[in-house]
């Protein structure tokens, strides 16, 4: 909001200077002034819906709504040889993962996680694990190898190794000019 706002000052005074206006009048001062009056409530009404919204999400802050995906945790590891992530992904089927290497720098974990939600559940008191589809993309450190990637999943962590391409010393080869 602050931006926008800077943004809307800073172009008024850039036109106010290319309209070679020299010095601004007090009615120039009395616009500003309702301009930062009507901004700050747009603010407040702004902040008002993403609280309204919000409130309907219990479990989820403004930094994560929508995102889904961005809850699972990874450790991403480089060696000489090879690139390895370990993925936190608890109570997930093996068979409803989805892994892709994109480009040899991009890697894409892709999944769904299903949970029965059962009005008639004996002593449920609240359900807040997350279900549905969710996808996490990683930039690795380093270009990769299509081939010899190997995954595992074992008490809800997913493990993929991924083999580095090999750096080849760049050749050099002089050049005669005739």
């Amino acid at each position: 909001m602050k931006k926008i706002m800077l943004s809307i000052l800073l172009s008024i005074f850039i036109a106010g200077t290319a309209n070679a206006v020299a010095v601004p009048s007090d009615e120039d001062y009395k616009n500003l002034d309702d301009l930062r009056v009507k901004l700050v409530r747009m603010r407040r009404e702004m902040d008002k819906f993403i609280k309204d919204i919000m409130a309907t999400y219990p479990n989820q802050t403004a930094e994560t709504a929508g995102i889904f995906g961005q809850d699972v945790r990874v450790d991403v590891v480089q060696t000489d040889n090879d690139i390895m992530v370990k993925a936190d992904l608890p109570g997930m089927d093996k068979d409803k993962i989805e892994i892709a290497l994109e480009n040899n720098k991009m890697l894409k974990i892709a999944g769904s996680r299903e949970s029965v939600k059962s009005q008639a559940t004996p002593g449920l008191i609240t359900q807040e694990r997350m279900t549905g589809r969710f996808e996490r993309v990683l930039e690795l450190p380093a270009e990769c190898m299509s081939e010899g990637i190997r995954a595992t999943y074992k008490n809800g962590v997913l493990e993929v190794v991924i083999p580095k391409k090999k750096i080849t010393k760049e050749e050099v080869v002089k050049i005669n000019v005739q």
